[in-house]
């Protein structure tokens, strides 16, 4: 059977709710205009559903350059954000980096801090700042907006079917906010690949996605479920962290689709 990739996942804003895509286009930055908008607090430093999980029932899309936010209880409250109204400067922190990016203004970060019940701004990386993928597993160069750590995370569907075997339920692949989601291949195959060509798109899998408590959180209601994370630690636990998904950092431009074939180029 032949490994192709079966769903394409985008994040706007980091941590609120993604969106699936028929294709993604990929420049320097990875995914398209994926997660150049971040939740800070008032200090600057990124929030995320690790400390506020009603954030997966916040959706953001595109208009255009501006970015639309509303919440799934109450789409009709919507805002819309313009880009070109943020002008002001601050420094966000993001784990151990500090990055320069644009406030998007007073009204976003009242109506986030009203959905979200902390106060809270909404920034914007701009394309003049730069953050540097980690040296130890990156070349020099290579950047990303305000994921985690890497621009692509990819997952594999057979690998979560047997998570959810184990589970007893069906686990929604969105808990892991992947960007790429192949098909085709073994459960777990992932773990050995090193390179892999995606289209026309060669790609380094470059290190295995430790996770937090994001795939712990029930996408419907926001709801924490810690049986979640005692089945990844049961299955997945590589000493002191719990893996699940690789991180990937491409090598070209271009554009991936659905049904894209997979091939692996290169393994561990």
């Amino acid at each position: 059977m032949s490994i192709v990739v079966s769903a394409l996942y985008s994040y706007p804003v980091k941590s609120l709710r993604g969106h699936d895509q028929d294709s993604t286009r990929i420049t320097s930055w990875g995914p398209d205009r994926d997660r150049r908008w971040m939740v800070v607090d008032d200090n600057g430093r990124f929030m995320t559903q690790r400390q506020l999980p009603q954030m997966c029932r916040i959706g953001a899309s595109y208009r255009g350059n501006d970015i639309c936010l509303w919440h799934l209880d109450a789409p009709a409250e919507a805002i819309e954000v313009c880009l070109a109204g943020s002008e002001k400067e601050r420094q966000v922190g993001v784990w151990e980096d500090n990055c320069t990016a644009l406030d998007a203004g007073d009204a976003a970060a009242a109506w986030l801090s009203d959905q979200l019940g902390v106060s809270l701004r909404l920034c914007y990386m701009p394309d003049y700042s730069c953050r540097q993928v980690d040296l130890r597993f990156a070349e020099r160069g290579d950047r990303l907006g305000f994921a985690d750590g890497f621009p692509f995370l990819l997952c594999n569907e057979a690998s979560l079917q047997q998570l959810s075997s184990g589970l007893g339920r069906n686990l929604d692949i969105q808990r892991f906010r992947p960007n790429i989601v192949i098909s085709g291949a073994a459960p777990f195959a992932e773990d050995d690949w090193r390179r892999i060509r995606v289209g026309g798109i060669e790609f380094d899998v470059v290190k295995p996605c430790a996770r937090c408590a994001i795939p712990t959180v029930n996408l419907d209601d926001a709801s924490r479920e810690p049986d979640v994370f005692r089945l990844l630690k049961t299955h997945r636990q590589r000493g002191d962290d719990v893996y699940f998904g690789q991180n990937m950092i491409h090598r070209g431009e271009g554009e991936i689709k659905l049904g894209d074939a997979v091939e692996v180029l290169a393994l561990n």
